[in-house]
């Protein structure tokens, strides 16, 4: 445990809170941790495969053989791909935007919601309300609803991915043909207006395809400092968990600090959390500026009192003046 995790108030927000509450804080912070992680590898990903289509685009725009019949359909091909690729990420993107979580945690939720609807509990006390049942089954309904559009959106997501991979394999045999000569000059002449326009094109594409390029980077970059925080903050949760148990037996620290300002005895489990956690030395603070008030009240509270001497020289020059009038 290191000294950080000790100072005074690192744990001040749960001492309050129970051992389940804290445990279902921690499972919410772990799903976060997922769905950041996904979206930081699905992000990667994008980047990876945006990378190998801007090579091959600045590839054919830097060309300046002539190009074979057998290239000009290949590139047709690759353009052809590209567009459907770009078409199924647009689709997949604009799901994912209204709908972060991947669909095995909306089948997680969906899961839990459903049990607490159908079962019933012992403690009448524990029965949640009209309201609150009403409310349960709205967001059941709606997790139902974003379950399956986010199918739709790995569907789009699958059709973006076999676009990629024929990209590649047309990439590959580009590259294979890159060096072939021209199968005449009669159709270089006639095509050069067409592959001009073209190459204007795929300068487009190129500048296009850097800008979201760059996107990604921040978007990756900003997701990073996420995931970074979010795991700071299941790690002092697992520790505070472990701090405050002994013999998996949980301790309430709020509790042990009531019981050990108001003089009661405390376990050495009880000490050891309080020691562990920070709270001993904020429980020595408080009484040691307590007692400095108590002191302070008491030294305001003295009168001072007028201390009264002996004159010196006789009486005062009024009473002298007085007598000589006589």
């Amino acid at each position: 445990m290191s000294d950080s995790e000790t100072q005074e108030g690192f744990f001040s927000d749960l001492e309050e809170m129970s051992h389940k509450e804290i445990e279902q804080l921690l499972k919410n912070k772990e799903r976060e941790i997922k769905i950041i992680e996904d979206e930081h590898n699905s992000l990667r990903n994008e980047r990876r495969n945006q990378v190998e289509i801007v090579k091959s685009l600045r590839q054919a725009v830097g060309e300046n053989e002539a190009i074979s019949a057998e290239r000009r359909e290949l590139l047709k091909k690759f353009h052809q791909h590209r567009k459907s690729a770009e078409d199924a990420r647009k689709k997949r993107d604009s799901v994912n935007l209204s709908i972060p979580p991947p669909s095995s945690i909306l089948a997680e939720w969906m899961s839990e919601t459903h049990q607490r609807l159908v079962t019933i509990d012992n403690d009448l006390t524990a029965v949640p309300t009209l309201h609150r049942e009403i409310d349960m089954f709205k967001r059941f309904f709606e997790l139902q609803a974003a379950y399956t559009r986010k199918q739709e959106s790995e569907r789009f997501h699958e059709d973006y991915v076999n676009q990629i991979k024929e990209i590649r394999i047309i990439t590959k045999q580009l590259d294979a043909t890159r060096n072939g000569k021209a199968e005449n000059q009669n159709e270089e002449t006639l095509s050069s207006d067409r592959e001009e326009t073209h190459s204007n094109a795929n300068r487009k594409d190129v500048r296009k395809i850097s800008k979201l390029i760059k996107k990604i980077d921040s978007q990756l970059d900003k997701i990073s400092e996420e995931r970074k925080e979010l795991r700071k903050e299941a790690k002092r949760l697992r520790s505070y968990l472990r701090l405050t148990s002994s013999r998996g037996k949980p301790i309430k620290i709020s509790e042990v600090k009531d019981r050990a300002t108001s003089g009661d005895s405390l376990n050495t489990q009880e000490l050891g959390a309080l020691l562990r956690t920070g709270g001993l030395e904020e429980l020595t603070k408080s009484n040691s500026n307590q007692t400095k008030k108590k002191n302070l009240k008491k030294t305001k509270g003295k009168k001072q009192r007028r201390k009264l001497g002996v004159a010196r020289g006789g009486a005062r020059l009024g009473s002298r003046v007085s007598k000589r009038d006589d």
